[in-house]
């Protein structure tokens, strides 16, 4: 099997874009990296927010030959890459893998109709709520009996997560920082009171 390993990104290098070919899978090894999707009016969203042992992209690398988002690397960051027929001749000599790989794009399915439920039916802060959460659960780690999200967002790529202006994400931090809700330190975002961000995000 041959395969590339060790190739490294700079934070706000792109590993591909949006409409490019999609002739390999990426595995992130290490760092994190964010994936965008852009609007006709050139508004972008995160999609997602890449951890270690995460693949990027399996829409476009399973289902078509372009990429449906851009890849970001947020800090420096390391993958291995998998030729499209080496990766088909893993699958189709280890059953288990297949399954397992069935699984995963299952849940991208469901976390889409989500994301879709979410911008619907959600508000703001409730969507801010949900996405300080889940990036505390992938992302954060434990300081004094806090969680604490030590990945290196800034607050525009926040607020693109969300799907909101970064005013908005701004001032609605602020409102959790004076509920202390939420500590802010720099870029890291302290969970103060994860109950009380739960009950918001409903």
């Amino acid at each position: 099997m041959a395969y590339k390993k060790g190739q490294r990104y700079e934070r706000g290098q792109a590993l591909f874009y949006e409409g490019n070919s999609c002739d390999a899978h990426y595995l992130l090894c290490s760092g994190s990296l964010k994936l965008v999707q852009s609007s006709q009016t050139g508004q972008q969203q995160i999609l997602e927010v890449c951890s270690p042992g995460n693949w990027v992209d399996k829409g476009g690398g399973f289902s078509s030959n372009r990429h449906a988002v851009s890849a970001v690397a947020l800090e420096r960051s390391e993958l291995s890459l998998f030729s499209r027929e080496d990766f088909s001749v893993i699958l189709k000599s280890d059953p288990s893998l297949s399954r397992a790989l069935i699984s995963v794009l299952s849940r991208e399915v469901e976390k889409g109709r989500e994301r879709s439920s979410q911008l619907l039916f959600k508000s703001a802060l409730e969507r801010l709520a949900q996405t300080l959460l889940d990036l505390a659960r992938h992302h954060g780690i434990s300081e004094d009996g806090v969680r604490v999200i030590k990945i290196a967002l800034k607050r525009e790529e926040l607020a693109e997560m969300v799907g909101v202006t970064q005013e908005t994400v701004v001032r609605l931090l602020t409102f959790l920082r004076k509920e202390q809700i939420i500590r802010l330190n720099g870029r890291d975002i302290c969970i103060l009171d994860e109950a009380r961000l739960s009950r918001i995000k409903k």
